[in-house]
């Protein structure tokens, strides 16, 4: 090849639309830009609430996102893979590139839905009386499920009576994830409460012995999650059992939790209100709360760039 021919080589490269793998990033969901369509979908388009959140942390470190090019795995809906547009990044520009999503995947790591329950065994009420053979901590977990439920602020007999009347009900909305408590074995859970209504942290909990009684423990929860801890503190965020009277709710498994990240207003629903025609606008009303309550629940719930699980940098280029 003539020299002259190797100066027109960047321009090629331009023009043929050329671009330099940078990164692979894995998510925990699906990133198709239609998450409904089946495996025949073929495009490789990327959902616009992840494109943006990508690019809103890219400007954020003073990073133009027209740099980057972003496309969808052909054959895992969970992969995207960054490519540069041009060479034209430096190496320091490329170093605060790939700190975007390693601080992300850091952050994942650091995080935690492990939670302590500290019993006061002291309290404790034994039936048939005994001891209560339990130790004084228990490390237990949480793991959220994927969808919003809702809190209608209106008495039992309130919502009973819209429904016998076939008529819509008014007042205040609050959102909650559902999520699910995980008791180390052998320990069986037998029922948790709320002990204080203005106090999520304090309850009731009674579980099935080694020995066959049924102990029920004053006890208090501590979680490792320091983001969750700040948000619970402020009482930005709850969690309540959800047999609680707080949560109202219809009879739920003894391992359910409702963890309730605050208010949407004044609503007005149909009394079924799981079959409410509203559903997927007060679905969405809860994700723009939930994006706004941030981490943890970020990582574990809607789309964006903190449901990044890990990710793989392409070998540099020479």
């Amino acid at each position: 090849m003539k020299p002259r021919y190797l100066l027109l080589l960047p321009l090629l490269f331009v023009l043929t639309g050329c671009k330099e793998d940078f990164a692979t990033l894995h998510f925990q969901d699906s990133v198709r830009s239609d998450p409904k369509a089946g495996p025949q979908y073929s495009d490789q388009l990327v959902h616009e609430a992840y494109k943006q959140s990508i690019y809103t942390a890219l400007g954020a470190q003073g990073l133009d996102p027209d740099a980057i090019a972003l496309e969808r795995d052909k054959d895992d809906d969970k992969v995207i893979h960054l490519r540069l547009v041009d060479y034209s990044l430096s190496p320091e520009q490329r170093g605060r590139l790939r700190a975007v999503f390693e601080r992300v995947t850091e952050a994942r790591k650091a995080s935690s839905m492990n939670l302590h329950l500290e019993l006061d065994n002291a309290q404790a009420k034994v039936t048939p009386s005994g001891s209560s053979d339990l130790p004084d901590s228990i490390d237990a977990s949480l793991a959220f499920e994927p969808e919003f439920g809702m809190l209608l602020d209106r008495s039992y007999e309130d919502s009973m009576q819209a429904i016998v009347n076939a008529r819509e009900i008014e007042g205040p909305v609050s959102c909650k994830i559902t999520a699910r408590l995980s008791m180390p074995m052998p320990l069986k859970l037998v029922a948790y409460e709320a002990l204080e209504q203005d106090n999520s942290e304090r309850g009731l909990i009674s579980l099935l012995t080694r020995s066959g009684s049924i102990a029920k423990v004053p006890l208090k929860v501590h979680f490792d999650d320091p983001d969750l801890n700040r948000l619970m503190q402020q009482k930005t965020v709850q969690a309540w059992p959800s047999s609680s009277k707080v949560t109202r709710p219809a009879p739920v498994p003894l391992d359910e939790f409702a963890i309730v990240i605050g208010s949407i207003g004044v609503q007005t629903l149909t009394s079924a209100l799981p079959f409410d025609t509203r559903k997927d606008e007060l679905q969405e009303l809860c994700n723009q709360k939930m994006q706004a309550t941030g981490r943890p629940f970020t990582f574990h719930m809607g789309r964006s760039l903190d449901r990044l699980v890990s990710v793989e940098l392409a070998a540099p280029s020479r």
